[in-house]
């Protein structure tokens, strides 16, 4: 069981089921009807990429395995260079192989987002190594991810881009967060990550800055598009309750715990937004036709 569930986590099932999240909220956001969440583009885009990420995480741990060990949160993720060596190569071969079938720009993007990662996590000079640049990739990258779900039922529009900058937003400030809970780890292997750089409670700020101009972006594009209000009351309660949560806990000592609570908080409370995000988009679209 031990050996089961280091392999679990060297394999970071659980950050690539996260990062799912976000291309499928793009198929949401795409669909017009029931049938084409059931067809098999986006039964081969799921399977795809699951197969990126695991691919994209392979080639992070690779990267980071002289480092990870100095973490107690990432020590499993030591000695295990043959098993990412392996997992990389095999599921991007598989993810790209299944892009091309649905269409060809998919594997464009697939590859794209696959090298802003490289970028990302290149040993000892990637984007993670330097303060802000770390977070613009994240930024960027998840712009890709959500467009990516989002073509496979419709052309991309300006509809599409708007609604993938709200997730690229929560996502960066998301990862802010995450530094945030590694800070003592990465400043004791040399890491210099914005929370490193600038400071936990400064960096903090920035976090709650980003979440809450994440609301106010999704509020505001509501109003502009006609008919997306409707969709996003979810995602605009979820941001107002964080806010509040986060306005709460600034007086905490911005240690590891309260970030890792924090994590746990929003994880929650984007999920749930999600979930009733995909009930209003099914009934109204689907069941009031």
């Amino acid at each position: 069981m031990n050996r089961f569930s280091a392999f679990i986590k060297s394999a970071r099932f659980a950050e690539i089921s996260i990062l799912l999240g976000f291309p499928l909220i793009g198929l949401f956001f795409a669909f017009e009807s029931l049938p084409q969440l059931l067809s098999i583009p986006v039964i081969l885009f799921v399977v795809a990429i699951f197969l990126l990420f695991t691919a994209i995480y392979a080639f992070n741990g690779l990267a980071g395995i002289g480092e990870d060990g100095e973490n107690t949160r990432l020590s499993d993720l030591k000695n295990r260079k043959s098993t990412f060596i392996a997992t990389l190569a095999v599921s991007l071969s598989l993810s790209l192989l299944f892009f091309f079938m649905i269409k060809f720009a998919l594997a464009v993007f697939a590859v794209v987002s696959f090298l802003l990662w490289c970028l990302y996590s290149f040993p000892k000079k990637g984007f993670k190594y330097r303060p802000v640049l770390g977070t613009l990739i994240h930024f960027f990258g998840q712009i890709i991810h959500f467009l990516m779900g989002y073509a496979v039922i419709k052309p991309i529009d300006s509809a599409g881009f708007a609604a993938s900058v709200y997730f690229a937003l929560l996502f960066s400030a998301g990862h802010i967060n995450h530094e945030l809970i590694d800070r003592d780890a990465d400043e004791k292997t040399g890491i210099m990550t914005g929370a490193v750089y600038f400071g936990a409670k400064k960096w903090e700020i920035v976090s709650f800055c980003l979440f809450f101009a994440a609301t106010l972006y999704i509020f505001a594009a509501s109003m502009a598009i006609s008919g997306m209000i409707v969709y996003t009351y979810p995602f605009i309660a979820a941001g107002l309750i964080h806010t509040i949560y986060k306005i709460i806990s600034f007086k905490r000592t911005p240690d590891q715990s309260k970030f890792l609570a924090e994590r746990n908080f929003y994880r929650i409370l984007y999920f749930i937004a999600g979930i009733l995000f995909i009930e209003a988009k099914i009934f109204i679209d689907y069941f009031s036709i």
